[in-house]
């Protein structure tokens, strides 16, 4: 009975894709071709051999890891990007239909991508146990309908069979990071998490959408040390 539940939900589900497609057709975002958000001539452009720089001064290095030089500047061990960033880039149109368009069904794209990169960099992640998120404030959050983190962390979890811990919350309402400058950013940030609950892994993947300045992850990063977590590994879908 319950395979049979199953079956008719996965078939109203199709019915559901289908009617949505037939409504609102989507074009790729590259192309303009009609059918998939972005078709696989499209998706084959991307450089998907990942973004690996000081989660500080931004120096390339060998993992994403903290240079010598900034170590005590940083509470992020290291930090993984997948993509460049760029506004006008196939990234840029990804993550702003994501957040501003609410187009939530981009998640199977943004898991694809991760899936890709997490098999040609298996290596990357072995230590972790955990995965947190960077959080939105639950004003924000109602605003949105949804976290586009906890989407790109959903995946990731999904991929390396971890689990997601949610303890870290958002607990000052503040402006959008991406309107403000590098030292506005850090001022606008500050205190603005907390962990709540005692159960953290001592290694943890700490994911967002994009990295740019690196303000936000690492307050977040600042908050998880605090409470005795020893490793932080940034993770992001793409890096400015």
């Amino acid at each position: 009975m319950k395979i049979k539940l199953l079956k008719n939900k996965h078939r109203l589900l199709v019915f559901i894709k289908q009617i949505k497609d037939y409504i609102f057709p989507i074009y790729c975002l590259d192309c303009n071709k009609e059918g998939d958000w972005l078709c696989e001539d499209c998706y084959k452009k991307l450089d998907l051999s990942g973004r690996f720089f000081c989660p500080v001064c931004h120096s390339p290095t060998e993992y994403g890891e903290c240079c010598a030089n900034c170590l005590e500047q940083s509470f992020l061990d290291k930090e993984i990007a997948i993509l460049k960033y760029s506004e006008q880039e196939i990234i840029g149109k990804i993550i702003y239909n994501l957040k501003y368009n609410y187009a939530e069904d981009l998640e199977d794209l943004i898991k694809k991508i991760i899936i890709e990169f997490c098999q040609k960099n298996s290596s990357l992640f072995t230590e972790a146990t955990e995965i947190v998120l960077v959080p939105l404030h639950k004003k924000r959050y109602a605003e949105r309908g949804f976290n586009q983190a906890e989407i790109i962390a959903e995946s990731l979890a999904e991929i390396l069979s971890l689990p997601i811990n949610k303890n870290l919350k958002r607990i000052r309402y503040t402006k959008q990071q991406a309107k403000l400058n590098k030292k506005e950013r850090a001022e606008n940030i500050n205190e603005a998490f907390a962990l709540l609950g005692k159960n953290i892994s001592s290694t943890i993947i700490l994911v967002d959408d994009v990295f740019t300045t690196g303000s936000t992850m690492q307050a977040c990063a600042k908050v998880l040390k605090e409470k005795g977590v020893k490793k932080v590994i940034g993770f992001t879908l793409a890096r400015g």
